[in-house]
């Protein structure tokens, strides 16, 4: 037999019925051969294998496989064709003759069930140019750290700009690669963003200006209008096309996304969007190409926003509009935020839905939670709208960690990382989801002490005056306790209780400790079925100050007699307002719970951890 060494066309949808596959992964077969796509237009390369029967001549190529796992990924794979009379030649294996050519005929939609993540900018940067036009990869590698310990997010929608491809090419080309290598270090996959109709359209060059305390997203960067002509549109080809090939088969790329939130009553959008796809696709990725709004011709999975609370409506809807592609939610809600009425879908709302499609056997969407990772110069901490200049909110209306890498709430992080992790960590975690409207019993698992009739709530506990209910375990000793508590009139205080012993009726009745709070004062206590105070902050010259209707975040952390007390940490400052110990007889051990006096309340997110989750830090 000859020897053939060199390029040959042929069809991979006909290579031959004379010639039978097998896939090889190094040196292992990787998965069944109909879940490998392989194009018409791909090269193979003719060689000998001299150990095959005393030399045969086998084609090879590189196809792409549909790898499943924690979440579905596809990757390069070689394929071998080998002549079929030596087929038996090579031990038993899985063979075929056709291939698919895409991959929506091999294995899809996409396995989104492991997609967990946020939008991502880091703490510095006030827009996507600033990220990259002034990159620092050293802040970036210590916020996904933190994101990796904390959350254990799997990906992160990261934006790029066209104007910083359009200055230095070559280096933000290098800073994308750099920017994998970290991701890569903490098992996150991003994916990336190309064009956004959102914020800004004009004034925006890669000098950004200090955000403006009050204004959401106030520095963001739209495809700016000056750029919004047809003579740009080679120049956008080769800035989308020029990345995506460089990581056109890359498995740290989870996906590629044309376009955001697309304005799509301006024609020059509906073109931009429509012309993006294609060129996306003509650089063959290995990864989807999606885009903005929804379900439409341009995006191979539905790409849904949701800031709302509707989970069996508006949510389910846009998680099964297409089952043939699957869904990401790429803004996957936000929290509650002072005074509005209801909520946005926050994190643990979200993860909550998740877990009921799970359990009802459907199938589970992407999610990128509470807008974005880190509480930064985006200033989207504040709600849509809200004036400039105006006060820090009780707690952020999006982000999930501080610029310091710690959690927003502990209930949150502990909510996620269980959900992408399967560890749980927690002592006690209560979200009170599973609480109908109206509720009169208590939740599973707690004890109710009330001098009044009992409260009423969906989603949350909702308890009247001068109540007390209790939950887990008197031998519990070192542990941090955080809960949200919503005051609902301008009397009395309400928060919680620790290291609880021996509770009655009475508001008092309990050997153990209460922290709360009323619209002006922080308390510390300790009770023996009397009030003793430790310690009072007053709260009049906090610039969040207490609001009535708004959620406010309660952290206890107890170490031997050490008692440190959060409430409602900021930006700058989220350290604790009490530090002291408890040095007279202090209370060692006790169970938890939630506390109102004087006044009617809500609770929310509850959760007790190990005290050691604070030394991570």
């Amino acid at each position: 037999m000859h020897r053939i060494d060199h390029e040959v066309s042929l069809s991979g949808a006909a290579a031959c019925t004379a010639l039978l596959v097998l896939l090889t992964f190094g040196s292992a077969v990787a998965g069944p051969i109909q879940e490998v796509p392989f194009k018409d237009e791909a090269k193979l390369r003719a060689t000998e294998d001299p150990g095959l029967l005393g030399g045969v001549t086998v084609l090879t190529a590189t196809g792409r496989q549909i790898n499943g796992g924690r979440s579905v990924e596809v990757v390069p794979a070689r394929l071998r064709w080998i002549p079929d009379y030596a087929w038996d030649h090579r031990g038993p294996g899985p063979m075929v003759v056709w291939l698919p050519r895409e991959p929506h005929s091999a294995q899809l939609p996409y396995d989104t069930s492991k997609w967990v993540g946020a939008n991502y900018t880091p703490a510095y940067a006030a827009n996507q140019i600033q990220m990259w036009h002034e990159f620092k990869p050293d802040i970036i590698e210590r916020e996904l750290a933190a994101a990796e310990r904390h959350l254990g997010l799997t990906t992160l929608r990261v934006y790029l700009h066209n104007l910083v491809y359009d200055a230095e090419p070559m280096a933000l080309l290098a800073r994308i690669e750099t920017f994998l290598q970290i991701c890569d270090r903490h098992g996150v996959r991003p994916g990336f963003t190309f064009f956004d109709d959102c914020w800004n359209h004009t004034n925006i060059t890669l000098q950004t200006e200090a955000p403006v305390d009050g204004r959401h997203n106030g520095r963001w960067a739209a495809l700016q209008d000056v750029e919004r002509q047809d003579e740009n549109l080679p120049k956008f080809k080769t800035y989308l096309q020029d990345v995506i090939r460089a990581h056109r088969e890359d498995p740290r790329v989870l996906w590629w996304e044309t376009y955001n939130e697309p304005n799509l009553k301006d024609p020059f959008t509906v073109k931009l969007r429509e012309l993006a796809y294609a060129w996306a696709k003509e650089v063959d990725p290995a990864q989807p190409v999606i885009a903005c709004w929804d379900d439409h011709p341009r995006t191979d999975i539905v790409n849904a926003h949701n800031y709302g609370d509707d989970f069996a409506g508006r949510w389910t809807q846009q998680a099964d509009l297409n089952p043939k592609k699957g869904t990401v939610f790429t803004e996957a809600g936000a929290r509650w935020y002072g005074g509005k009425a209801r909520s946005n879908g926050s994190p643990i709302e979200v993860i909550h839905w998740l877990r009921s499609r799970q359990a009802a056997g459907r199938t589970v969407p992407g999610v990128y939670l509470c807008w974005e990772l880190m509480v930064g110069n985006s200033h989207c901490r504040w709600y849509w709208g809200t004036p400039d200049g105006a006060p820090e909110p009780a707690i952020p209306w999006c982000g999930l960690l501080w610029p310091d890498g710690t959690p927003v709430s502990w209930a949150e992080a502990e909510a996620i990382r269980h959900y992408t992790t399967g560890e749980r960590r927690a002592l006690l975690f209560e979200d009170f989801q599973s609480l109908p409207a109206p509720a009169s019993e208590t939740p599973t698992g707690w004890t109710r002490y009330a001098e009044s009739a009992v409260g009423s709530g969906s989603h949350y506990l909702a308890l009247n005056s001068r109540t007390k209910v209790i939950a887990g375990n008197t031998d519990w000793a070192d542990y941090l306790l955080e809960s949200t508590v919503m005051l609902k009139q301008p009397t009395g205080n309400a928060g919680l209780v620790f290291r609880v012993n021996e509770p009655g009726p009475g508001p008092d009745q309990m050997q153990g400790y209460y922290a709360g709070f009323s619209t002006n004062t922080l308390y510390l206590g300790r009770m023996n079925d009397a009030w003793r105070p430790l310690a009072t902050v007053d709260l009049t010259g906090r610039e969040n100050g207490v609001a009535l209707d708004t959620w406010h975040l309660l952290r206890i952390a107890v170490t031997g007699d050490r008692i440190q007390v959060w409430f409602d940490p900021l930006h700058d400052d989220n350290g604790p307002l009490i530090d002291l110990r408890d040095e007279i007889a202090p209370v060692r051990q006790g169970s938890i719970g939630v506390r109102t006096h004087d006044t009617d309340a809500w609770f929310d997110d509850l959760v007790v951890l190990p005290v050691d989750v604070l030394k991570e830090e």
